[in-house]
């Protein structure tokens, strides 16, 4: 009886869940901004989390999921544990298995996720609830961040619009999850012909483009056409509908030239033409041209050797100038030495070539990457998967995500017309720009905040094409 009673209110915990991710991140700036730590956030995300997953124990009829989960992951660790010992004495074994907990977050909260949904499906609307008042908390917080004066803005120079969130980049992918499913939530509510419907969509796509981040724009640009050709391929006739989605993302494409990222980038520009003048200066004084062969630089290292200890000092210090040099293929071009994700992905490859085997199993030490004041953390989620967890871990993980793109395919292909809905639209185009922000970004698969919101969209997947009823019988 008490199981049951938990059952009725799971809806409600949904859509708490939900709600309370915009509201942590908030506490977390503050706490950040005040120079309080991160602590209480943390102990926070891992009480939720420890509540949720027990919750999704307790409460599931196929308890064995929980078990081969909770031994893969264990296993992962005691992988991961036993190659930061056989590199020698971890620098800190307690962040580096906090780190693994962000981690394992996805797939512990999409497994509770989907076991609420299946024991109560009043659940799913509720989830869905939640994402459009995820979004109404953002549009919410943004604007009294400007108001108050306490925008702490997407760049360093001063452009774009972020609120109070920490991570440029999982704030982006949050963006691109919650502004599509609001948006078909608000249109299945209230149809084109509302103001609502035009104030989720000017104000959710506004939201992105004044954060001003590349893959955000693009998943404004996404959500607009992709939901309207959606639409129009499910319902032909209302292609009119449709193109009011097209429409709205429209209006921002016309603002591009005037957008916080082009302007970011014009400033950008400038600081780096000035650090090249000076690196073709010093090659000038060795008697090289700027565009000195390889092969010549390579003859007369010393040309390179300031511009080296200037841009790439860290390398330096830790692998050598030599074989820095070497896998910079001796080039003088300050932008490529200076870009931070080429340059953050070679650091991980270079530490994996220094470690032992079992790293390349099971991953080497998050501290391994912090060289003084700079961390190296790579800025792709695959690839700091890899270099943290190794080939175990990435592949586990890999195989995780390949189940639900498996389900969404066998649903196409079993019935198209049947599973292809406005609502599976919205997490789709969700999803495919989520899955852009994990290849490009490290601002989903290890921060929590985000990973949170990938969660919810891999089980409304589940939901949709294993539980869902759609007038015939349940699948």
């Amino acid at each position: 009886m008490k199981l049951d009673a938990l059952r009725k209110k799971l809806p409600w915990y949904v859509f708490a869940l939900v709600l309370f991710q915009p509201v942590l991140d908030c506490i977390s700036f503050w706490l950040t901004r005040l120079e309080l730590g991160n602590s209480l956030t943390l102990v926070l995300r891992l009480g939720v989390l420890a509540v949720t997953a027990l919750l999704g124990f307790v409460l599931s009829r196929r308890k064995w999921v929980y078990a081969v989960a909770a031994a893969v992951c264990i296993a992962i660790a005691a992988g991961h544990v036993y190659a930061l010992y056989d590199y020698g004495a971890p620098a800190s074994i307690v962040s580096d298995l906090t780190n693994y907990i962000r981690v394992v977050q996805l797939p512990v909260m999409t497994l509770c996720l989907i076991t609420f949904l299946r024991e109560n499906e009043d659940s799913y609307a509720k989830l869905r609830l939640g994402m459009v008042g995820s979004l109404v908390i953002i549009l919410l917080v943004t604007v009294l961040a400007s108001v108050t004066g306490t925008e702490p803005h997407t760049y360093v120079d001063g452009k774009g619009y972020i609120g109070w969130f920490n991570t440029t980049n999982a704030q982006s992918n949050i963006l691109c999850l919650v502004v599509p499913t609001a948006l078909v939530w608000v249109y299945e509510k209230k149809g084109t012909d509302s103001v609502w419907f035009w104030l989720t969509a000017l104000l959710g796509f506004g939201a992105m483009f004044l954060l001003g981040t590349r893959l955000a724009l693009f998943a404004m640009v996404a959500a607009g056409f992709g939901l309207g050709l959606s639409l129009t391929l499910i319902a032909p006739k209302l292609w009119k509908r449709g193109l009011c989605f097209i429409l709205a993302a429209v209006v921002f494409v016309l603002l591009l030239p005037w957008s916080p990222m082009n302007s970011h980038q014009g400033t950008f520009d400038n600081v780096q033409s000035n650090r090249q003048t000076i690196a073709d200066n010093r090659l000038e004084a060795y008697g090289l041209s700027k565009d000195a062969t390889a092969e010549e630089k390579a003859a007369c290292p010393e040309a390179l050797h300031d511009t080296y200890y200037y841009h790439a000092y860290d390398f330096v210090k830790i692998f050598g100038m030599e074989q820095t040099l070497e896998h910079y293929h001796y080039s003088s071009n300050v932008a490529e030495i200076t870009a931070q994700r080429p340059k953050k992905l070679l650091f991980g490859s270079m530490l994996m070539e220094n470690s032992p085997a079992s790293a390349k199993l099971f991953g080497v030490e998050l501290q391994r990457f912090t060289v003084g004041r700079n961390n190296y953390d790579v800025e792709n989620d695959l690839h700091g998967i890899w270099f943290l967890y190794g080939a175990v871990g990435l592949g586990a993980l890999l195989v995780f995500l390949a189940y639900f793109v498996l389900l969404v395919i066998r649903a196409l292909c079993k019935d198209a017309k049947t599973y292809f809905t406005m609502d599976a639209a919205g997490w789709g185009v969700g999803l495919v720009c989520c899955m852009m922000h994990v290849y490009l970004t490290a601002g989903v698969l290890r921060r929590p905040n985000s990973s949170f919101y990938l969660a919810a969209a891999l089980a409304a997947v589940y939901y949709l094409t294993k539980v869902k009823s759609y007038g015939q019988e349940t699948r």
